[in-house]
């Protein structure tokens, strides 16, 4: 289902943009994610960055859920580097979830501005540590939450977005997109069960490759079509074949032992080679992709995820068994870059 946007609402350093139509493809019950009549986009910044970099961040969400739906509420919040303004926007979070009789306010400042890992000002320490090492590491996570009814989710500063170190802001903007997908992945499961939730997500491969692929995909058709916000070029091109290019020589230059593993065998999170299911799985997903047609995640798949589980539905999709996809799938990477490149442009 997707639902059409009406236009931005721009506030301080919290932008919002809402819905004119409400839901999406669940039901409300004891035990099920709720239901929001009216989803909105609310993008949250840190008083040490730009409003222009939640603008982009915004305009870059509604196009994403123009594109591929918008089933619950979202919360987009941005972290800069300044340990004040990361706590004064953890403060604002904490406000928020109590406001809505969803946490409580120390509880969530206890968690979230403590030193527990994931927490949200991790990701505000995480950007200040990348800066003055040099390094421009970044991150971005969603991090629930089901059980409030919404799409929760963090960023470290976006260094494409505020200039630094050269980087192309086309970068942040994909993985805007890469996170958006993962909130489309959890809209079609409705428990708010954490291990059901985990169980129907599917394993490591499928759930960052999936993502990875549909934000690269994504990026390359938005821009086609003049959609995505302008952004600041950095010292490198972003095109979408040259990045799956990239992604390929990654992969090849893998030796040892997560060299010589096969697709399905990545499953976890914990799995010391669980990283090679970002481009492994995104090959694994333009792989799929070509064996069926460009909406099979969207159409053929997430529908039939909770009716059929993980793997039934993935079968379904596919049109064959996970092992005999896997075999073909490997058999494929086998192939010279030329080669495999050319399912690219067939697309």
């Amino acid at each position: 289902m997707k639902t059409k946007l009406a236009a931005a609402v721009v506030a301080a350093t919290t932008l919002s943009l809402a819905s004119c139509a409400g839901g999406g493809p669940l039901a409300s019950d004891r035990g099920q994610v709720p239901l929001s009549e009216n989803p909105v986009i609310e993008v949250f910044v840190a008083e040490d960055l730009s409003p222009e970099v939640g603008q982009v961040v915004l305009a870059t969400l509604e196009e994403a859920s123009t594109e591929w739906g918008l089933y619950w509420p979202v919360e987009y919040w941005i972290l800069g580097v300044d340990e004040a303004a990361g706590v004064k926007l953890v403060t604002e979070f904490c406000e928020r979830r109590e406001e809505l009789g969803q946490w409580d306010f120390d509880d969530c400042m206890d968690r979230e501005a403590g030193s527990e890992q994931h927490s949200m000002i991790e990701y505000q320490q995480l950007g200040a540590e990348a800066l003055a090492s040099g390094d421009n590491f970044s991150t971005a996570g969603r991090n629930g939450a089901a059980e409030w009814g919404i799409h929760r989710f963090a960023s470290t500063q976006p260094w494409g977005l505020t200039g630094v170190g050269g980087i192309p802001g086309d970068e942040d903007v994909k993985t805007v997109l890469h996170e958006y997908w993962h909130a489309v992945q959890h809209s079609f499961i409705s428990t708010t069960d954490f291990e059901a939730r985990d169980e129907l997500m599917g394993p490591v491969w499928f759930v960052e490759g999936s993502a990875e692929y549909m934000a690269q995909y994504g990026h390359h058709a938005l821009t086609s079509e003049g959609r995505l916000p302008p952004v600041p070029e950095g010292d490198w091109p972003f095109a979408f074949e040259s990045q799956m290019e990239g992604k390929l020589a990654q992969i090849d230059g893998e030796s040892g032992e997560c060299g010589s593993r096969n697709l399905i065998s990545i499953e976890t999170y914990e799995d010391p080679c669980s990283y090679l299911g970002y481009e492994l799985g995104a090959w694994a997903i333009a792989y799929l992709v070509d064996l069926t047609e460009p909406d099979v995640l969207l159409e053929e798949f997430h529908p039939k995820v909770e009716e059929l589980g993980w793997r039934g539905a993935f079968e379904s999709a596919a049109g064959l068994s996970l092992e005999d996809f896997d075999t073909g799938f490997m058999d494929f990477m086998e192939r010279s870059s030329g080669d495999r490149l050319q399912i690219l442009k067939a697309e």
